[in-house]
């Protein structure tokens, strides 16, 4: 038995793949106030747990994987999403798409081998336009975060799909009935992906969350991982409206176990609940 969550919407299911768990440090998180940084410090960091998530999407003739996880990057915690594409009886060659909600490692990295090899050969891969062309240029800074380590990764997997990548505006269909969701900030095209199918809806809002134990009651906490934080800030608090004023299921990149659900006005922030 699979210990995989799943959803449908309509016609369309969505498996949501843990490629692992990462506790993030203190010194990354922006905004934090003095009592919540002290819960911090008690709580040894559960507070700022997060999961690295991918999606397949499954969808007519279609098996979409949205993001690919860390392969080895990250520690021993993460780069399972390959075994959880096989729990999900599904091999690297029935992959028809990819969709890089954005071009951070955490979402790359697993779509290559360390020598640099495509992991799905017969996918189709797709990212936004805004996107790409910022992670192409050749003027990075050798700097940790954001910097020319991310860019040449990149490039990288781009090299390896070659003509299979294909560049998408924001009201492009990714695959029939999958959008992509413009959310930038984190990125320049940085994104998550919305599902319309039989009248119900549902959203992925990409990395607009890294720390959902902390960010879902206080949408000003932010990380120091995205590139324009003021537009960061204002993706997250759209987004989070948007789901809970219209009662969309709702998931993202980040988030922890149980991966789908709803979000209710808490306060000045937003509480997560279960759909499972």
């Amino acid at each position: 038995m699979s210990d995989l969550q799943e959803l449908v919407i309509g016609s369309t299911r969505i498996v949501a793949l843990r490629d692992g768990e990462l506790s993030l440090p203190k010194e990354i998180l922006l905004n934090v106030d003095d009592d919540t940084s002290t819960k911090i410090s008690d709580e040894n960091n559960k507070l700022t747990l997060n999961n690295v998530n991918a999606y397949l999407i499954f969808k007519d003739d279609k098996t979409l994987l949205v993001d690919a996880g860390c392969r080895d990057l990250f520690g021993p915690s993460c780069g399972f999403v390959h075994d959880e594409i096989a729990k999900a009886n599904v091999k690297p060659e029935d992959i028809t798409d990819i969709f890089f909600t954005h071009l951070h490692p955490d979402h790359v990295a697993g779509a290559i081998d360390k020598d640099g090899k495509a992991m799905f050969p017969n996918a189709a891969v797709k990212v936004l336009e805004d996107e790409l062309n910022f992670w192409s240029k050749d003027d990075f800074e050798d700097v940790e975060i954001n910097g020319k380590n991310f860019a040449d990764l990149n490039k990288s997997v781009i090299k390896a799909y070659k003509d299979k990548v294909q560049t998408l505006k924001p009201n492009q269909e990714i695959i029939s009935g999958v959008f992509p969701v413009s959310l930038p900030g984190h990125t320049p095209g940085h994104s998550g992906f919305r599902i319309d199918d039989q009248n119900k809806s549902f959203v992925q809002m990409g990395d607009v969350l890294h720390a959902p134990n902390l960010q879902f009651a206080d949408p000003n906490i932010s990380v120091l991982f995205d590139i324009d934080l003021e537009n960061g800030m204002k993706s997250r608090k759209k987004v989070f409206d948007m789901v809970c004023t219209d009662k969309i299921i709702c998931s993202g990149g980040h988030m922890l176990e149980p991966k789908f659900g709803y979000l209710d006005k808490m306060g000045n922030g937003y509480k997560f609940i279960s759909e499972i």
